[in-house]
């Protein structure tokens, strides 16, 4: 795993052990797509949800995005993200995402969201209305799943597109 492109391009990143199904980094064919997409809004504050190795976070920083915090709560994600980050002014936050307030990251121009797979959904439904509190009014959310969940409409919330990558979809949201 190494950063795509932008100043840190080639930096190697720590992923974890083989065969440990506990945390799934987004391929780097994937994050290439997703920033060569993002170019179309604002750089910004970016805010990677979920973030395991911080490798979309890393990606952001080397890419532009600041300031650039990364929240993750489990093992062995975020002994991978506090290596991948040291030294680099991106923030580790060990946090559980639906524990944080309403108010902790106001006008982020990116929120990059990809938690397991089998919580998508739930999650989205329960922090829909806090994201959306957490996003700039021209910002975009992106919100990774497995290829075949869907995410329903929330209100305050418009779909903008998705698109697919391997096993993973990409749901992009503006604000309505």
């Amino acid at each position: 795993m190494r950063v795509v492109a932008g100043s840190l391009k080639g930096r190697k990143l720590v992923a974890p052990p083989p065969g440990d199904q506990r945390v799934r980094p987004t391929a780097d064919r994937a994050r290439e797509a997703l920033f060569s997409i993002l170019q179309r809004w604002p750089s910004g504050p970016f805010l990677d949800l979920c973030a395991g190795t911080g490798a979309i976070g890393v990606e952001a920083h080397s890419r532009g995005y600041a300031p650039v915090v990364c929240v993750e709560t489990g093992e062995p994600g975020w002994s991978c993200l506090l290596k991948n980050v040291a030294g680099l002014p991106v923030r580790p936050q060990r946090a559980d995402l639906r524990r944080l307030g309403e108010g902790d990251f106001p006008a982020q121009a990116v929120i990059f969201l990809d938690p397991p797979y089998d919580l998508a959904q739930s999650l989205w439904a329960s922090m829909a209305k806090r994201l959306r509190l957490w996003l700039a009014p021209e910002g975009i959310l992106v919100f990774e799943t497995d290829r075949q969940t869907t995410l329903e409409l929330q209100p305050g919330w418009a779909l903008a597109e998705t698109r697919e990558y391997g096993a993973a979809r990409f749901h992009f949201w503006t604000p309505a």
